[in-house]
Parts: structure tokens; C-alpha cells; sequence
């Protein structure tokens, strides 16, 4: 599940002119661009320079900029360089994207792609795509579009109604366009591609409409469909072969566990696990990673009843949903899995980002250097041994966790309080985290310099009963009534916390009253940058957390900071912001009276 601006403020809007672009000045060499500074070898494989060409920075997804201008003595003095409107209502998930002078936003429905001339300080073109409007009522949250990547002089996303489209970065026109699945089926993409060795790895939404979650490889240059993979199903769909690894002990040796692991074929058929969140790359292990949601019904026991889950819980872990897969780009193959929350019965989907880095960790005497962590919603964040799938350090990394004790790292199993399992007819009260999780979509940042993870998490606890649920194709498929709260510690709402994942320890955290509901970037200059509810844009230093700078936002921002060299060289910091506290909002919440979203930059004086 993926809640979108459920914690709006209803501050009045700043009244802005269209643009109000500074001065720009010519551009620079490129030892300029980069910040003037040689970067090691290791900060080359995972940084961002003057561009951002891929939603998280890197294919990697780390988040992080070599650029160094901006540093902890001087992020005081950011100041607004320009905003520009989109014209365009709803949450701005997502991150532009900077190919040269030229900065490129994709937009909430109807997906308009934006190309904005840094040079001019004006919209250069924009691309407006037909795009079914059936799609928007079939979306679970608003519309939303969470970025492009760029390759090969196209920019390539997805529109809401499952075609993907890719658009020359010069001239707007359309190159091609391939439509991957009817939205009347109740199947939705919002999630934001990435691009491999000359394919686009795009990926279905929807998990909570009925629908069985997929993964596809597109070829870049035509559009041409090259594989897909399903996550639920047996071996053949879910392209589990030979290769194919699970470190879980008791599943060495089974085989079709998409299958068997779920009642009947109909339930893995409408199983959700859809893969809409962030997706990464590593280059130098060729392999794909991904995170899925829940799995669908909601409604655990209607996945499996009591009296089956009793008797053998293996039989009803409902794989692969909420799970991380690592496949082959070319081919799409299956390397390894795992499933982070067996019969997920809380929402806990694993939609959070996975990053590859390379740090060392010593388990058992034996060293392990290439890591993947994710921070599942769960609560418990996770240091794989990427190469083989093997769970290394699984600590939780907020407060408040009492769905589960632990991970078992002999096993891979949480041990479940079974107390707090969720169950039809009856409320089960104060479970933590809550449907948002630990943390979220909401992705987090990693430094090379510090060796650290800057991840936004959340303090809070919810209420949950399941229902009783009908399948009707194309609608909700969900089974379960929710409410969120605050955690037992009500001083803050969410914090930011910096992550040593060798050691699995937070190294320190600095705590929100309002909820950090976007991701964070991290830069080479030693800054941290999010934001907040309040709504705010912040930066603190990378150290220690401590503020450098505020600065407030006409609106909720639920979009990812990113940073980029303009055309004079020096580093530049953007970010979205909506309209969805916009006062004046039409009565039935479209916002269609608001005054669309904003595009932030700032800069040094």
C-alpha cells in the first residue's frame, strides 16, 4: 500500500510568479561541473555528477552527488534561484531528471514530460501524451508518477495506463511507445524505469486491485517487449531456474513455492505483489534488484485460513509477495530471493529500495564485500551478501517493533508474536510499525565518504481488522479497515536517521514532529537533504545531523531531492512540491482549483 499525502497540512499557498529564473551564467569545463575535486575510485561507481540522468542518481540508487560546493559552513546561505509551475494537480512523487542545461519533470496524470532550458530559465517543450483517463480511477493514489530515466538521447517513463513511452530529449517528439497492459483490468504503472545494458526494466502497480504483479524488459532503441516475469506463480512464470537460489534453510530443494505456497492457482492469480517501488542495478554483478507488495487479498486469511496456517505456516507464506528478487537484466532470470514478511498480514509490502555498495561485513569468520541493504516497512533493516542472497545483519532500525521479536538469520524466519497477527472480525490494536512501516517507499541515501545510509523512517502505530472480500475485476481487492497513530513515544512523527549497515547500528537520528514523507539526498559537500510535513525543505550535516538549513514550501513535498550543475558549473539542489494542502480545492479533491505543482532549485549566493 502506498498512501499518498494522508498527513496534508492545509497552509495557504505562496503566491509565486510562473518562473522567476536568476541570473544564468555560460557554462564551464567538466572539472568544474564536478565540483572541482578528483573523486576516489570507489565514490566514481556511485555518485552523480553535474547530471542526473536515473531516478536514484545512480544505477545503484544511491542518491548521492559528488558535486561539493555546498557544504555544512555554507548551506545556510541556499537561496531559491527559481520555481517553475507544472500545471499539473497531485502529488509530484518522483525526481526530475538534468541531461546537460536541461531539466526534465515528469508530472502526476496526465504525465506530461517537461523540458525546462537552464540557459533560458523557460520551458523549452513539453510532451503531452494521451493517456487513458479510465487509468486515474484505477490508481490507488492519485495519479502519480515516481520519474524517467534517461539513455541514448531519450527520456523513457511510464504513463498511468501501462504504456511506456520514450521522447527524443531534444525535440520532445515520441520515439515509441509500447502499452504493456488495460487498465480496466485494474492494473497501473507509476513506477519510475530504470535502464541496463540497453533495456528498459519497467514494472507493474496496483497490488491492491486483484492483479498479479510483473516485472518486463523493454529493448531501448524500438520499444520491443523482451521478457517478463511474474511474482507470484510457479517456477516457469516467475522464471525460477536452476540458477536459482533461497538462503532460507527450509526452503533448500522446493521447487514452484509461488505456487505451493498459496491455496489454489486462483489465489497466486490475484495475488497483488506488485513491484512499483524503486529498482536498482549493479554493474558489476549484472544483477537487478527490486523489492514486491503485499501480497493480495489483504485479507491474510483468506490466503490461507487458520486451521491451514496451523498446521503447516510454510504452506501459507504466500511467496513472493513482500520479497526482493535478484534477476538477470538480459534475460530475467531468477538468481536469488527472499521473503522478508511470510503471510504478510499487516502491509508490510517491500517496495523500499535496495542498494548495492561495497563494504565489508565478517560473519562466522567469513568476509563478505559486496552488500545490498534494504529497510523494509517491517521495521527490520537487512545487509545482504548480494551475490548470493544470504542475510548477514537484520536489527531493527526504529524504536517500536512488536509484530515480531526478530529475524532469525539461521533461518530467515521472523519470529512472530503471534498475538499480534491480524485476523477477520476482530481489531488488533497498536501494531508496530503501522501500514506506512519503519520506513516506506520513501527512499533512502547512501554517502561513500561516510560509509553511511540517510534513511527518513516513521514513529507510528495503527489498528488493523480484516474484512470479508469480493474479487470484481478492474476494482479494490483489499479486505481490511486501518487506522494510524501515533507510536508510545508521541514527541515525534518521524525521524531521520543515519545507518551504519556494516554494523547494523543507527549512528544518530534527529526527530520530526511532522512526517518525513519523501526520499534524501546525500552530497560528497558532507549534506543531507529531506523534507517535511510541515512543510519544509531541510539539510543537515551528514556527521552528525546537525541543521545547516530550512526553508519552508508553499506545499507538501512527496518528491525526492536530486542535485545537478547548472550552466555556470555550480551546483544546484531541486525539488518538488504539490498542491495537495493548496487551499480552495475542488469538493471532490481533485484539486482542480488549486494551483498545480512546484519545481524548487536552490543555490549558493
Amino acid at each position: 500500500m502506498a498512501v499518498t499525502n494522508m498527513f496534508c497540512s492545509n497552509k495557504e499557498p505562496l503566491h509565486r510568479l510562473k518562473t522567476r529564473p536568476a541570473r544564468i551564467h555560460a557554462a564551464v569545463t567538466l572539472a568544474l561541473l564536478l565540483g572541482g575535486g578528483a573523486l576516489s575510485a570507489v565514490a566514481a561507481e556511485v555518485a552523480a555528477g553535474a547530471e542526473w540522468t536515473t531516478a536514484g542518481g545512480t544505477p545503484q540508487g544511491t542518491r548521492y552527488s559528488a558535486l561539493t560546493d555546498i557544504t555544512p559552513d555554507n548551506a545556510a546561505q541556499l537561496k531559491e534561484e527559481f520555481a517553475f509551475k507544472t500545471d499539473t494537480h497531485g502529488s509530484h512523487m518522483g525526481e526530475p531528471l538534468v541531461v546537460g542545461t536541461t531539466l526534465y519533470v515528469v508530472t502526476p496524470y496526465p504525465n506530461k514530460l517537461i523540458a525546462y532550458d537552464l540557459t533560458k530559465g523557460q520551458t523549452k517543450w513539453t510532451y503531452a501524451p494521451n493517456v487513458s483517463e479510465y487509468a486515474k480511477g484505477q490508481n490507488c493514489c492519485g495519479g502519480i508518477n515516481r520519474g524517467a530515466a534517461y539513455a541514448d538521447g531519450k527520456i523513457v517513463f511510464n504513463l498511468l495506463d501501462n504504456t511506456v513511452v520514450a521522447v527524443d530529449a531534444i525535440t520532445g517528439k515520441e520515439v515509441w511507445r509500447n502499452h504493456l497492459a488495460d487498465p480496466h483490468t485494474g492494473v497501473t504503472m507509476t513506477v519510475a524505469p530504470i535502464i541496463a545494458k540497453g533495456k528498459v526494466i519497467t514494472a507493474s502497480s496496483s497490488g491492491e486491485m486483484g492483479v498479479r504483479g510483473w516485472i518486463q524488459a523493454l529493448d531501448l532503441k524500438t520499444g520491443k517487449s523482451l521478457w517478463r516475469a511474474y511474482n507470484t506463480g510457479p517456477d516457469k512464470d516467475v522464471l525460477i531456474g536452476q540458477n536459482f537460489r533461497d538462503n532460507s534453510v527450509y526452503y533448500k530443494g522446493q521447487v514452484d513455492q509461488g505456487a505451493t505456497s498459496w491455496p489454489n492457482q486462483r489465489a497466486y492469480l490475484l495475488g497483488g505483489s506488485a513491484a512499483w517501488g524503486y529498482l536498482s542495478y549493479d554493474p558489476e554483478l549484472d544483477l537487478l534488484f527490486y523489492g514486491t507488495s503485499q501480497p493480495g487479498v489483504w485479507n491474510a486469511e483468506m490466503r490461507c485460513d487458520q486451521a491451514a496456517y496451523a498446521k503447516d505456516p510454510r504452506k501459507c507464506d504466500n511467496k513472493w509477495g513482500a520479497s526482493i528478487f535478484a534477476r538477470r537484466p538480459d534475460t530475467g532470470e531468477a538468481i536469488w530471493a527472499y521473503q522478508f514478511t511470510p503471510h504478510d498480514s499487516w502491509d508490510f509490502d517491500s517496495e523500499s529500495e535496495s542498494t548495492p555498495v561495497n563494504q565489508t561485513v565478517t560473519v562466522n569468520g567469513v568476509t563478505h564485500d559486496k552488500l545490498l541493504v534494504h529497510f523494509d516497512k517491517n521495521g527490520f533493516a537487512y545487509t545482504f551478501d548480494r551475490a548470493t542472497g544470504e542475510v548477514l545483519l537484520a536489527p531493527q532500525f526504529v524504536k517500536e517493533v512488536n509484530w515480531a521479536r526478530g529475524v532469525d538469520l539461521t533461518t530467515g524466519l521472523p519470529l512472530v508474536n503471534e498475538e499480534m497477527r491480524v485476523h477477520q472480525g476482530a481489531v488488533t490494536e497498536h501494531i508496530c510499525p503501522s501500514v506506512l512501516g519503519g520506513k516506506g517507499w520513501e527512499p533512502a541515501s547512501f554517502s561513500p565518504k561516510t560509509g553511511l545510509f540517510y534513511a527518513p523512517t516513521f514513529n507510528l502505530c495503527g489498528n488493523l481488522e480484516t474484512l470479508k472480500a469480493e474479487f470484481i475485476a478492474g476494482t479494490p481487492y483489499m479486505g481490511e479497515a486501518l487506522t494510524i497513530g501515533p507510536a508510545t513515544d508521541k514527541s515525534y512523527s518521524s525521524e531521520l536517521i543515519a545507518w551504519d549497515a556494516t554494523k547494523g547500528q543507527k549512528v544518530w537520528g534527529v526527530k520530526e514532529p511532522k512526517q518525513i514523507y519523501a526520499g534524501t539526498l546525500t552530497t560528497a559537500g558532507g549534506v543531507v537533504f529531506y523534507s517535511t510535513k510541515d512543510p519544509s525543505f531541510k539539510a543537515v550535516d551528514a556527521s552528525n545531523g546537525a541543521p545547516l538549513f530550512t526553508t519552508p514550501l508553499e506545499c507538501n513535498s512527496v518528491g525526492n531531492p536530486i542535485s545537478f550543475a547548472g550552466p555556470d558549473g555550480k551546483q544546484r539542489v531541486a525539488v518538488f512540491s504539490d498542491d495537495k494542502c493548496a487551499a480552495n480545492t475542488s469538493p471532490d479533491g481533485e484539486h482542480q482549483t488549486g494551483k498545480g505543482g512546484w519545481v524548487h532549485v536552490y543555490k549558493l549566493p
